[in-house]
């Protein structure tokens, strides 16, 4: 091709993308005109005091899928009114839902009148979907789930079982990962808000930045994940690390863990428990209750801590290893690093085994005490 048809064919694909740019931009303004037009006639118009006033408006409109909040407020200009608009939005948890959004604001005799207009990530079409899919589908994945903390973990193991990350970093509504069973921490985060509503959780959405316990600040990426209530208590749950992990090392964790990896940079609606439900109940398993101790062994692997059941344990964990070429338990870093070598050799002894290659990795629990407790995986090579 000659060099003036090559940059023929560059200006044409710079004016088609040019083209693309102003027909969205179009659309948007013919959006918005819309919008304006119709909120003068139909919309419900928010007489507000308060920046709380302000929120409270945007959240309920997001939440109710508004094409548009109106709101009408004296002693205040349009410059500061739509800086206060914008502020109060990057802080809203409920942000997620929507793709974009854009305000305009009209001065007349001391009262400012601001209309935001919402594009969302979903049409009404699809979350139609998404909402018969939830109430077909929401008995089977609770089961016979009654408490709270039942019907949170049977929907965290659904979804670590449903859905896989998406590498390609494009599906963020609930319905593009419910569709594809794929979705980014949005999709997962929205996901579970959705199951978690429809199955009568007190549940919000947080977003921020969040790193692994061990790395380094300059590993922060931008997260989203939920606060769910149980037993009087409101705790983070990220079932986005809990499916890539393959562990539930971030169900039902607090403030004391959430401050090595998770960091809220959008409002926190509830007071996040300062302990995990783990660490809590790790101190019930300390002073005695055996109920606890079966409950913890459930939610977050078998709790390890005499060298004679770590040794019963990895003898029966060898008997399996063929089948269950990985497995999970709970025990502290000081506990692993004494035993884990000569627990092994004895179980090893045992089983008349004279070479076994594994490894293994961890993910922070909670302290107690000053004792660090972990997940740790631990992995078996097949020669």
């Amino acid at each position: 091709m000659c060099v003036e048809c090559v940059d023929d064919v560059e200006q044409m694909a710079c004016f088609g993308k040019g083209n693309a740019w102003m027909e969205e931009r179009f659309r948007m303004f013919v959006l918005i005109v819309w919008v304006l037009l119709c909120s003068m006639i139909f919309a419900k118009v928010y007489q507000v005091y308060s920046v709380d006033d302000i929120e409270k408006a945007i959240a309920t409109d997001i939440l109710n899928y508004e094409q548009a909040t109106v709101l009408r407020a004296k002693g205040i200009n349009n410059a500061s009114m739509l800086k206060v608009i914008g502020t109060i939005i990057e802080s809203l948890p409920e942000k997620l839902f929507i793709e974009r959004w854009e305000a305009k604001s009209l001065e007349q005799e001391g009262t400012v009148e601001t209309t935001i207009t919402y594009i969302y990530t979903e049409t009404v079409a699809q979350r139609k979907v998404v909402d018969e899919f939830i109430s077909k589908n929401l008995p089977v994945i609770v089961g016979n789930a009654k408490s709270d903390l039942e019907k949170v973990f049977a929907i965290n193991e659904w979804i670590k079982a449903y859905i896989t990350y998406d590498e390609s970093y494009s599906h963020k509504s609930v319905y593009e990962t419910l569709k594809d069973r794929t979705g980014v921490c949005q999709g997962y985060a929205l996901l579970f808000y959705k199951l978690a509503k429809g199955a009568g959780l007190s549940v919000y959405l947080v977003s921020g930045q969040a790193k692994p316990a061990e790395a380094s600040a300059d590993k922060l990426q931008p997260h989203a994940w939920n606060i769910v209530k149980v037993e009087d208590s409101w705790y983070y749950i990220d079932t986005t690390w809990n499916d890539s992990t393959g562990t539930n090392a971030y169900f039902l964790f607090g403030k004391n863990q959430a401050r090595y990896s998770h960091y809220p940079t959008t409002k926190v609606p509830a007071a996040v428990s300062t302990k995990s439900y783990a660490e809590k109940l790790y101190e019930e398993i300390v002073a005695g209750n055996s109920r606890s101790l079966n409950l913890f062994n459930s939610l977050y692997g078998n709790l390890i801590e005499k060298y004679d059941d770590f040794v019963i344990y990895l003898t029966n964990v060898l008997k399996n290893r063929n089948s269950k070429p990985e497995v999970k338990f709970v025990s502290s870093a000081s506990f692993v690093t004494r035993y884990l070598s000569r627990a092994m050799q004895e179980a090893m002894f045992k089983l008349n085994l004279t070479s076994v290659s594994y490894d293994y990795s961890h993910l922070y629990l909670f302290t107690f005490e000053g004792k660090d407790f972990f997940i740790w995986t631990l992995s078996f090579s097949r020669k």
